[in-house]
């Protein structure tokens, strides 16, 4: 390549990118890089190309930080490095980069804009908010920043300022598709379906591309009982997007719906029962008020109303189980101090369904793997809006273990493959997408790993509705892989804990087990890497290769 002027070298890099000649632009970079080591120009814009060529992200961050190392001084390259990070999942260390980013140029919205996205990521919902503020006084007309402060909002339970942000961000850019999905996402919220239906087809109107919306309006559907209009909206979905894992997630949620039977398994178990019995005697004073979120059998709520609640008030959103509870309350005489109101929770409210602001507030939401879908969405809801700023909350906490799971029986039908000789693979379209139930005291089965901490759950506080990380988890016997085997402690109180791993024939959890698409020969001293992560769905374990 003739010898050419560093800043022509770099100027013809970028043209390269515009034009997506990834080759050409990486010749630039590298001539650039012979010619001057040290620019810190050329190494982040090495990075930049290395990064649009995919796939290279921690080679990309290299030269990015490398850059950001040689010029300690330039917002820009502070705020590509975050940008990766962001895209990588590693939000603290991006909010890191964009805080050093502001503070070399306060005057770029975009920056705070994205620090305030890092910070949405991390649960700081307060501080993303004064990033977006600050976003929209240096660059008013910033529609994202409009928008996702609206996030930042909703994320603390000021639904109404959520929705204005929403609305002027779609007002003022009618084709901004994020702003009609979270009008979307609101209105669902707050059960306002025909709202919900209508934004969620508008935004897939604008972006047929749009995917999450697509499984937000199934969603919608499904709870105007419209089964088969939802399920043909996710088989186009999934014929559009063969890959999408979230929308195919959807799809089979949908195929595998079926009766709650767990109900009557679950009044029988007796762990669980003495757990809340003796976290409500502890925690219930002579004429409090308790609200329960989950009616189902009416079984706690009496608990509650015997340990000498004044009153009781429990919703329960399925009207036959909600006519059941009645029955039972009364049947045990309890109707004078228990009120079982059939809504969601989120549509409960102070002074019309409650008289004032719970002080004991008691839900059994969980599952099998301890995090049930839109489970940390209602309690928020709940901690916000109907229980007192110092009430006690059952269960408080809870804490998920995880072990290396070698499983041959269960693995055969988890994912559904030949069977008896037979291919049975296209029946697996109807087993359930979520984590199998184990009995790892009857089923044969082996760890290959000691048990380990997953993940921890504080229900008193406002927790991330999404996070995950990367666990190297240490092999200890020769075998396979199948998955891994989870289960869970329940924190009631400070001295009453409910143990999932129980071995009790009438423990109707009984415990999880996330099985791996292909299984994973291992052997002593190997290290398997494993994503371990939750969202509003579930919780789920993924190998990393």
């Amino acid at each position: 390549m003739t010898t050419e002027p560093q800043s022509a070298l770099l100027e013809q890099a970028m043209r390269a990118i515009a034009r997506i000649d990834l080759a050409g632009a990486r010749r630039y970079c590298e001539e650039a890089l012979h010619q001057q080591p040290g620019d810190a120009a050329a190494m982040h814009l090495m990075g930049i190309m290395i990064h649009h060529e995919g796939g290279k992200a921690h080679e990309a961050l290299g030269w990015l930080e490398r850059a950001a190392a040689h010029d300690a001084t330039n917002s820009k390259y502070q705020n590509s490095c975050g940008v990766l990070l962001f895209e990588m999942g590693r939000f603290q260390e991006a909010a890191q980069a964009f805080y050093r980013s502001t503070n070399l140029d306060g005057g770029d919205g975009l920056i705070w804009n994205n620090l305030g996205n890092a910070l949405l990521r991390l649960g700081q919902a307060e501080d993303a908010e004064r990033c977006f503020r600050q976003s929209l006084a240096v660059m008013p007309g910033l529609i994202s920043a409009i928008n996702n402060l609206g996030l930042a909002l909703k994320f603390q339970g000021q639904l109404e300022k959520a929705a204005i942000c929403f609305q002027e961000a779609a007002l003022h850019q009618p084709g901004f598709v994020d702003a009609h999905f979270n009008l979307g996402e609101l209105a669902y919220y707050t059960d306002d379906m025909e709202a919900a239906t209508r934004y969620f087809r508008r935004a897939i109107e604008i972006d047929p591309n749009c995917r999450p919306a697509y499984a937000s309006l199934a969603q919608v559907l499904h709870d105007q009982e419209k089964p088969a209009e939802a399920l043909a909206l996710l088989q186009d979905a999934v014929r559009r997007f063969p890959d999408d894992a979230d929308l195919e997630f959807a799809l089979r949620l949908q195929l595998s719906s079926m009766v709650p039977a767990w109900h009557i398994p679950m009044i029988n178990d007796t762990e669980r029962n003495r757990a809340y019995d003796a976290a409500l005697r502890a925690a219930v004073s002579p004429g409090d008020l308790v609200l329960e979120i989950g009616t189902g059998s009416g079984l706690v709520s009496m608990m509650a109303a015997r340990a000498g609640a004044g009153q009781v008030v429990t919703c329960e959103v399925l009207p036959a189980l909600a006519e059941a509870a009645v029955e039972t309350v009364a049947r045990n005489g309890f109707s004078d101090r228990i009120k079982v109101i059939p809504k969601k929770s989120t549509q409960l409210e102070v002074g019309t369904d409650l008289p004032e602001k719970a002080d004991v507030f008691v839900s059994e939401l969980v599952n099998i793997g301890m995090l049930a879908p839109n489970m940390l969405q209602v309690l928020s809801h709940a901690r916000q809006k109907l229980v007192k700023p110092e009430a006690k909350i059952i269960p408080a906490a809870a804490r998920v273990y995880g072990a290396l799971l070698e499983c041959p029986h269960l693995a055969r039908i988890n994912p559904v493959h030949e069977i008896e000789g037979f291919d049975l693979s296209y029946f697996d379209r109807f087993r359930s997408p979520a984590y199998a139930q184990i009995d790892l005291a009857a089923d044969p089965h082996r760890f290959l790993s000691a048990p380990f901490t997953a993940l921890d759950f504080d229900f008193c506080t406002e927790m991330p509705m999404r996070d995950q990380r990367r666990l190297l988890i240490s092999v200890r016997e020769t075998g396979v892989v199948h998955g891994i085997a989870f289960w869970f402690d329940l924190f009631m109180d400070n001295t009453t804990t409910y143990h999932s791993s129980s071995v009790s024939r009438t423990n109707h959890w009984k415990q999880a087990a996330e099985f791996f698409l292909a299984p994973i020969a291992v052997a002593p001293g190997d290290e398997l890497a494993v994503e371990v992560g939750y969202d509003n769905t579930r919780i789920w374990f993924k190998p990393i290769r």
